[in-house]
């Protein structure tokens, strides 16, 4: 059969049998036709090959090996990080042994300095029986009969001392060693984890108003808590329970006695109400005269305590001035000023414009969502100490994130959500981007978020909640203890700053 035709929307050979049958309604001609078409543009097609594709390959090969070099810096800080870990646990691991052989050493020296003194002893006593032997030896026959009881007696004395000083100074420290468990050096080493194997399934997707999810927190994976109106909901996707604690709050988060904290604005106080008594809210200490936005539960202190971003009640959100306070301050929960984070290690240039969200993750570190203006936001991460380590703006392919909300997992990765370009975040414990968890295609306008074991609960700006659920990402508690959800009047990512989000 003969090759004679080209098909033009299938981009193939075809015959003219063909032509009329399989692609009869396609748009074929002749090759000679097609070759004389293609020859009269072919200098404007080869122009745009060299013009454009030639060189957006030109960047490609660029950001290949810029990627290549991102790649090999990344593998050395890992590698660094690794022989840092390992020369921690074996300087660890030699103090150990060297407090064992001081240990062992020490009872050693106490044990030989008893034996030699007990030697001593008894060579002195054995010279004072040699002494009375050899008098009695040669004097008894002179000696009176009283004498010779007497010194016998002596002897006798003599003796009873070497028997009572017939004392067990043998060494008594022995080394016991224990088997060595594989299992344990491993999980002391800690483990090697390929974050791009951190995905996320959506298991389900329901709307339970038509107005902005602000604050999302999941109490399993079934149930979560929402507010509407004043009325806060213990729910699921299909019912509620009824739940009467007005508030107007910016932020909440449940801590492990199964208490709701959150930021009072309007009062300028921290509230809070319990899971088992949440019909009606109590009043905890206020913050006034500093507006509060932001709350979590501190992860590490021995007492429950928060952190609370604060703003002062004079300045504008973006225009500060000498007298503006911007800060994470951690408190307990009557308000005693444990630590505050309002500057950096200089003590003059400041951490934050507009603190609106913070978590602490499991390896202590402080993330603070930061909102720089009207429509942008960055990830401040501190060290417990204070220390700033990382500022997080977003990836190259997207410009101007609108962060809103932040989750950190077992391995203390960061989960962070993008409202205005619909993106979640992959974050390494560095504070590293590692990938797109989500995009737009599966959430869009993402404005709160949380993770409650394996299960991702994200809520949306229309109402919408999605759970995703994870087999390689937990959170690194479980609670006992119910989430919160709040929903206000509908708004877009441009009119965050109006309830200061």
């Amino acid at each position: 059969m003969n090759i004679d035709m080209t098909c033009e929307d299938c981009d193939e050979f075809i015959c003219s049998q063909c032509a009329k049958t399989d692609h009869k309604d396609h748009n074929w001609k002749t090759i000679p036709t097609a070759g004389s078409q293609r020859r009269r543009g072919l200098k404007k097609t080869l122009g745009k090959v060299k013009e454009q594709d030639v060189k957006e390959l030109d960047k490609m090969i660029q950001q290949a090996a810029k990627q290549m070099e991102d790649n090999q810096n990344c593998f050395e800080s890992e590698l660094y990080k690794l022989r840092k870990h390992f020369d921690m646990i074996v300087s660890k691991l030699d103090e150990i042994k060297k407090n064992y052989e001081n240990t062992l050493r020490e009872k050693l020296e106490s044990k030989n300095t008893s034996v030699s003194e007990g030697r001593l002893n008894l060579e002195e006593n054995k010279k004072q029986i040699m002494d009375v032997v050899e008098f009695l030896e040669e004097k008894h026959s002179t000696m009176s009969d009283f004498s010779l009881i007497d010194n016998l007696r002596d002897l006798k004395t003599l003796l009873s001392i070497r028997d009572s000083a017939n004392m067990i100074f043998g060494y008594p420290l022995r080394y016991k060693q224990n088997s060595i468990r594989e299992e344990l050096l491993e999980s002391m080493m800690g483990e090697v984890v390929d974050l791009n194997e951190i995905t996320v399934t959506e298991a389900d997707s329901f709307h339970i108003e038509n107005k902005p999810i602000e604050v999302l927190e999941g109490i399993d994976e079934t149930m979560f808590v929402s507010m509407q109106a004043g009325d806060i909901k213990i729910r699921n996707k299909i019912s509620h329970l009824n739940v009467n604690v007005s508030t107007k709050a910016n932020d909440a988060c449940l801590t492990d006695t199964g208490d709701v904290f959150f930021t009072e604005f309007t009062n300028k106080s921290i509230n809070y109400f319990s899971m088992y008594k949440y019909n009606s809210a109590s009043l905890s200490f206020s913050t006034a005269p500093s507006i509060p936005y932001g709350i979590c539960q501190a992860t590490l202190d021995k007492e429950l305590a928060l952190l609370v971003t604060l703003k002062d009640d004079e300045s504008e959100r973006y225009q500060l001035n000498s007298r503006s306070r911007r800060l994470v301050r951690h408190v307990t929960l009557t308000g005693d000023i444990i630590r505050e984070y309002e500057y950096q290690e200089d003590g003059q240039t400041r951490l934050f414009t507009l603190p609106v969200r913070v978590r602490q993750n499991g390896n202590t570190d402080i993330c603070v969502i930061n909102k720089t203006n009207e429509s942008s936001s960055e990830l401040v991460i501190l060290s417990s100490s204070g220390c700033l380590k990382v500022v997080y703006r977003g990836h190259t392919v997207v410009e101007n994130c609108v962060f809103s909300d932040i989750a950190c997992d077992l391995r203390s990765n960061i989960i962070l959500s993008d409202m205005k370009n619909g993106h979640i975040h992959l974050l390494g414990s560095d504070g590293g981007f590692v990938k797109f968890l989500l995009t737009q295609d599966e959430i869009r306008h993402p404005s709160s978020m949380s993770l409650s074991n394996s299960t991702l609960w994200i809520g949306n700006n229309e109402g919408l909640v999605k759970k995703f659920v994870s087999s390689n990402m937990k959170q690194p508690r479980n609670f006992p203890i119910l989430r919160l959800v709040f929903l206000k009047q509908k708004i877009s990512y441009h009119d965050f700053k109006k309830i200061g989000l």
